[in-house]
């Protein structure tokens, strides 16, 4: 009976600890040799697992139009940790994001540095 038991016990707890290690690295969805730095304004905030997300509007000359940029922070508990709270920034405030492009080509980056009004709102 215990040869059964081991190999089911290990099963097991390989299955229920795989969801921690599928996290996935920064490097793997952005371009670190292709920093973006925009300034626009928020358009929208989701506080949401795994990551928080502030939308920013930021002119485009060359398309001739405001584009939606998805700025990527960290987890909404790490930011509470360090003191970033739905209050710290609201839908209207103008904003200055550094950070590096998504590898797609796509309008999202991986947020380093978020300020307005020359104040750190959030720094990786």
């Amino acid at each position: 009976m215990k040869p059964r038991i081991l190999p089911l016990a290990f099963i097991l707890i390989v299955t229920l600890t795989a969801p921690i290690l599928a996290h996935h690295s920064v490097s793997a969805e952005f371009d670190s040799t292709k920093p973006v730095t925009l300034t626009g304004t928020v358009t929208n905030v989701d506080w949401m697992n795994p990551h928080t997300y502030v939308f920013v509007d930021v002119n485009d000359a060359s398309a001739g139009k405001a584009r939606t940029w998805a700025c990527e922070l960290t987890s909404p508990n790490e930011l509470a940790r360090r003191g970033f709270t739905r209050g710290s920034i609201k839908v209207g405030m103008s904003v200055r994001v550094t950070g590096t492009r998504a590898k797609d080509g796509s309008f999202k980056i991986h947020t380093d540095l978020l300020t307005a009004d020359n104040a750190v709102l959030f720094s990786k």
